[in-house]
């Protein structure tokens, strides 16, 4: 059934980050908290370990849970420098990436001198009033490149339930 999101009720269940490349990148947080009651929010810490980076890839892509995790809706891959530059030339990593910048200190333009750090960012229902997702388990993957070369993997878990 789809849902107006009015009447959803969207939860964080699950996240796991992955770093392919240490020297490069680590996570030194990678988790999931209880806000209050009923809200989870994500926290995760990236020490980068090459300073300055101003080169970076960007992939993300929407699951859902159907006899395992199959794609849904879109996947992209874009340049995150030229994306911070110019938000509105990718629609739909607009969607999912102001979710992601509002509570994290990657908000500013290439190039990116210092960890990444994203604190308590909880799921709201007012966030996926663009798009047509209906109520099930999803998976939301970001993964991030650096000159040409896939550095992380974010994968976050998240649950629509129609009131």
């Amino acid at each position: 059934m789809w849902s107006t999101r009015a009447d959803a009720f969207i939860k964080l269940t699950n996240v796991v980050c992955k770093s392919f490349d240490k020297p490069f990148a680590d996570f030194r947080s990678c988790r999931l908290t209880v806000v209050k009651r009923g809200v989870i929010a994500l926290s995760l810490y990236v020490k980068l370990f090459q300073l300055p980076v101003n080169n970076v890839s960007i992939n993300v892509s929407l699951f859902k849970k159907a006899s395992g995790y199959r794609p849904f809706l879109n996947n992209v891959t874009a340049d995150f420098c030229a994306f911070m530059a110019n938000r509105r030339r990718f629609p739909f990593l607009k969607i999912f990436l102001d979710l992601l910048l509002t509570e994290s200190n990657i908000n500013h333009t290439c190039p990116y001198a210092h960890d990444i750090i994203v604190t308590n960012l909880v799921l709201h229902e007012e966030m996926f009033a663009l798009l047509p997702v209906p109520a099930g388990e999803y998976m939301f993957k970001l993964m991030v490149g650096a000159y040409n070369q896939w550095k992380a993997d974010i994968k976050a878990y998240f649950s629509i339930k129609l009131d």
